[in-house]
């Protein structure tokens, strides 16, 4: 029986704040393998790096890492993931995708499992999962992003995603953790759409789901993962993690 479900790993060196990221090592193994584990640890379907370096390449032919070549210039993180998904469908007929950001090493398998088991819904066209912030000076943290939620509903609907500290004094507030979840049909709909006025206002871009009226489903977890964006974030990743 082929596995309808397809985990995709978008990475790229050329990271404006953080360049040559997916190969930063991390206890003797590249930030992207880290990822690439945990996906495959949560046992939730097919696992891919969609990568667009040679350098990359190398090293995940070399580690028997199953990986896609896309090209260098793609606008987001998700163009690359739609181009590694359409490469593979060629082979595989993949009813849901999941966009994993190469960035979180920590991510937790159950988390992936967790986001699996929402997008299989049949009323959900697109997921992502939220943690509460525990820490209060992260609200204000730019490179943090908040997630507000109504909770009207069976399930959990992202009504807005932004870097500002939103919902204006709210007794709690949601970091948005970096995975999405597509039905194959919504993210080839996403990929078409033109990106919006909002999404280049944040620099999010889910919210060109939002602007377009493709609900986003919401999972909550007890731990958000650590995202890696700049090199004070490594240093206090590593810095944790040899502790």
């Amino acid at each position: 029986m082929k596995n309808d479900t397809l985990i995709v790993i978008p990475v790229r060196m050329a990271s404006k704040r953080l360049p040559g990221k997916p190969l930063i090592e991390i206890n003797g193994k590249a930030m992207v393998a880290h990822v690439w584990e945990r996906a495959r640890l949560s046992r939730s379907g097919d696992v891919i790096v969609a990568c667009c370096d040679k350098e990359v390449k190398d090293y995940l032919k070399k580690n028997n890492i199953p990986f896609v070549m896309t090209k260098k210039k793609l606008n987001s993180g998700t163009d690359r993931v739609y181009e590694a998904v359409y490469v593979s469908s060629k082979k595989n007929y993949y009813k849901y995708i999941i966009n994993l950001q190469g960035d979180i090493p920590d991510i937790s398998p159950n988390s992936i499992k967790k986001l699996v088991s929402i997008i299989k819904k049949k009323s959900v066209r697109m997921a992502t999962l939220v943690s509460k912030i525990k820490d209060s000076k992260s609200v204000n943290d730019k490179n943090i992003v908040k997630a507000v939620i109504a909770k009207n509903s069976e399930l959990n609907k992202a009504l807005y995603f932004s870097r500002a500290p939103i919902p204006y004094n709210a007794k709690e507030a949601f970091e948005h953790i970096g995975i999405y979840a597509y039905k194959i049909d919504t993210l080839k709909n996403f990929v078409n759409l033109k990106i919006g006025k909002l999404e280049i206002t944040e620099s999010l871009e889910q919210l060109r789901a939002l602007e377009n009226g493709i609900e986003i489903i919401v999972g909550k977890v007890s731990k958000a993962p650590y995202s890696i964006d700049t090199i004070e974030d490594l240093k206090f990743f590593l810095k944790r993690v040899n502790k």
